[in-house]
C-alpha cells in the first residue's frame, strides 16, 4: 500500500480511537477522495478498525449512497461589476424564485440603503453564491437579499436611501439623484460570488445552502425544510398554506413571509399522517423533517386524498367556530379574539380528520356543543389550558386527547338520541 495512502488511514484510525468509534461512511469517504476505493482494501481497513479495538459505527442506509464525492464538486470564485449582475436581472438571466430560496425583499429600506452606501463608499459586499448549471440562467443559492436591493434600487426605483450612516445628505436620494461620482461607484462596484458549475453533483447546492450563515436574516426552521427536502411535500405545503381557506380559517394572523404557515400545515400533517408516538423520542425539527420526508415518498393519489381530507376538515372546523377557530375563547369574555394557536391547528384538524364525512356533518349540526365544551375545558384553567402552550411529549399527547374527548362526547350523544 502506498505510504501516503497508509498514512492517511493511519491518521482516521487515530481519530478514531480518539472518538471512540469510527462511522462506514468515513472510511468510504477517505478513499473515495484518495481515488483508492475497493472492496477489498475497505475489508482491510474494516480489519484495522477492529483490530485497534475501535467500535465501528455501520450506517443503516446505502453508504455509498450518502458518501460525497468530493473530486466531482466544481465551484470556481468569479467578480462582475454591480451594472454586469443588474444587467443579468434585466433580461432574467438570473433566477430569483428558486424553490429553496425565501420570498423576496424581507430587508428594511434602512438596511437596503446600507448595502447602496457601502458601495457608494467602496466598501466589499459579502459574496454570493449560483448555481450555475444551466449556463444561460443563474439560480441564486445565496445572496437573494442583495439581489433584490440592487434590483429595486437601480432598475425598478422603487425605495429612495434612508438614514445612511456616512453620506447622510443624500438621504431621500434616488439613484438618479445621486453625484455622477457616486453613480459611478455603484455601477463599478464589485461583487464577488461562487459559481456551481454542471459537473457538480445535485445535493451540493442545498448543503451548501444549510451552511452558509447570511448576514442579513437567521433562516426560520422551515425555510431549512423548504430547502432541503425539495418535492411533493414542499408543493403540498405551499398550495395548503396559500389557500384562501387557510387565510380565512386563521384570520390573516399567521405570516407567510418566513414559512410559518407552511410550518404549522406540517404540524398537522406530522400528527395525523406518522402520528403522536413518533415524536415521543425526538425533538420537533426531527419530527417535522421526518414528515417532510414522508411526503415526499407518497404517490398522486395519497397527495390527492390528503388534500382533500384537509379541506373537508379545515372547512368544518371554520363553520363551528368562525373567527375564533384555533384560539383560545374566554367564558367571561368571549367576544375577545385571541392569538392563532398553533397546538390548536394541529389539534383540531388532526380530530376532525379522524371522522367520517357523515361525523364532520354531525359535528356541523352541533356546533354550539362543541364551542361550550371547548370552552369550559379551557375555563377550568385544567392541564388542558397549559398544554396548548407547551412543547412537551405528554402535553402534546393530553391536548390532542382532550380535544378527541370534545368531539367524541358531542357524537356520542347524539348517537344516543338517534337509537333512542
Amino acid at each position: 500500500m502506498d505510504e501516503n495512502i497508509k498514512e492517511n488511514i493511519e491518521k482516521m484510525l487515530n481519530a478514531g480511537k480518539e472518538n471512540g468509534s469510527i462511522n462506514t461512511t468515513t472510511i468510504t469517504q477517505l478513499l473515495n477522495d484518495l481515488g483508492e476505493y475497493s472492496d477489498e482494501r475497505y475489508n482491510k481497513i474494516i480489519e484495522l478498525v477492529e483490530e485497534n479495538h475501535i467500535n465501528l459505527v455501520v450506517d443503516s442506509t446505502d453508504q455509498k449512497s450518502i458518501v460525497l464525492d468530493s473530486s466531482k464538486i466544481s465551484i470556481v470564485p468569479k467578480t462582475l461589476s454591480v451594472e454586469a449582475i443588474v444587467k443579468k436581472l434585466k433580461y432574467k438571466e438570473i433566477d430569483l424564485d428558486t424553490e429553496f430560496q425565501r420570498k423576496r425583499s424581507l430587508w428594511t429600506e434602512i438596511v437596503k440603503s446600507q448595502l447602496i452606501e457601502s458601495l457608494m463608499i467602496q466598501l466589499p459586499i459579502p459574496p454570493m453564491y449560483f448555481d450555475a448549471r444551466d449556463t444561460n440562467k443563474w439560480k441564486i443559492i445565496d445572496g437573494l437579499q442583495r439581489l433584490c436591493t440592487l434590483n429595486e434600487f437601480l432598475l425598478e426605483h422603487k425605495w429612495r436611501l434612508t438614514n445612511l450612516e456616512y453620506l447622510v445628505d443624500y438621504n431621500n436620494c434616488s439613484m438618479d439623484d445621486l453625484p455622477r461620482i457616486y453613480q459611478r461607484r455603484i455601477e463599478e462596484g464589485q461583487l464577488a460570488f461562487y459559481l456551481i458549475l454542471p459537473e457538480t453533483p445535485e445535493g451540493v447546492k442545498y448543503s451548501l445552502f444549510k451552511r452558509i450563515n447570511t448576514p442579513g436574516l437567521k433562516l426560520e426552521p422551515q425555510e431549512i425544510r423548504h430547502a432541503l427536502f425539495q418535492g411533493k411535500a414542499t408543493e403540498l405545503l405551499k398550495e395548503l398554506a396559500e389557500t384562501e381557506l387557510f387565510r380565512k380559517a386563521t384570520g390573516n394572523d399567521v405570516q407567510s413571509s418566513r414559512m410559518q404557515d407552511r410550518e404549522m400545515v406540517l404540524r398537522y400533517l406530522a400528527l395525523h399522517y406518522l402520528g403522536a408516538n413518533e415524536y415521543k423520542n425526538c425533538s420537533i425539527d426531527e419530527y417535522l423533517n421526518k414528515a417532510m420526508v414522508f411526503l415526499n415518498e407518497q404517490d398522486n393519489n395519497f397527495i390527492k386524498q390528503c388534500k382533500e381530507l384537509y379541506f373537508e376538515s379545515l372547512n368544518c372546523i371554520y363553520q363551528i367556530f368562525g373567527k375564533y377557530a384555533f384560539r383560545r375563547i374566554s367564558k367571561l369574555r368571549q367576544q375577545d379574539l385571541k392569538p392563532i394557536n398553533t397546538a390548536l391547528f394541529e389539534g383540531w384538524l388532526n380530530g376532525v380528520s379522524n371522522l367520517s364525512s357523515e361525523e364532520r356533518e354531525l359535528l356541523l349540526q352541533k356546533k354550539d356543543d362543541v364551542k361550550n365544551l371547548y370552552i369550559e375545558e379551557l375555563d377550568k384553567k385544567s392541564s388542558f389550558y397549559s398544554d396548548i402552550g407547551s412543547g412537551k411529549y405528554r402535553s402534546f399527547i393530553r391536548r390532542n386527547e382532550t380535544i378527541q374527548k370534545i368531539i367524541e362526547e358531542v357524537l356520542n350523544e347524539n348517537r344516543q338520541i338517534t337509537i333512542n
